[in-house]
């Protein structure tokens, strides 16, 4: 592929598959660090069909995440805010309050990448499994699995449902 080429598609979908991978790992620099993953790949492994290039950048750079944060292992924090720095303030309606991306971090990398998806994200369950390169039945699974340790993660908080 053409140096051209790699930075046309990376102005084009640079900020989708950031914005993909930074909903699963809720850590900007993991996500800048996938994103740039997923554009060395499609340099020195372009994909073998042509075809939908965004979807399988977002794809790429979500699987790099996923391996990342499983390497990591769950007891190593991830993310880079510093809540204590922040002054408390209500959450708007489009963005996760304090609490739940607390309880978001501590779940499994599937299982978090999984909720954001459909329940935070809208996405269908095919939509979803595309993203994230599993089966359907694989997301139902760990979609389940989420919400119950979500939904144990906030006992006791006022978004305990």
């Amino acid at each position: 592929m053409r140096p051209a080429e790699v930075e046309k598609l990376f102005g084009e979908y640079a900020a989708q598959v950031h914005a993909a991978v930074y909903r699963l790992t809720l850590d900007a620099a993991a996500a800048e660090d996938a994103t740039q993953e997923a554009f060395v790949r499609l340099i020195t492994r372009p994909p073998q069909k042509p075809g939908n290039t965004a979807a399988w950048l977002k794809r790429v750079a979500v699987n790099c995440a996923i391996d990342t944060l499983r390497r990591n292992g769950r007891s190593k924090p991830i993310g880079d805010r510093d809540f204590a720095a922040e002054p408390e303030r209500e959450p708007s309606s489009g963005e996760l309050s304090d609490e739940i991306v607390e309880a978001l971090k501590r779940l499994k990398p599937d299982h978090r990448a999984a909720v954001l998806s459909v329940d935070r994200d809208g996405m269908s369950y095919d939509d979803a499994a595309d993203l994230l390169g599993v089966h359907l039945n694989k997301l139902k699974t760990d979609l389940l699995r989420g919400r119950r340790a979500l939904q144990k993660a906030l006992k006791g908080t006022a978004y305990a449902g």
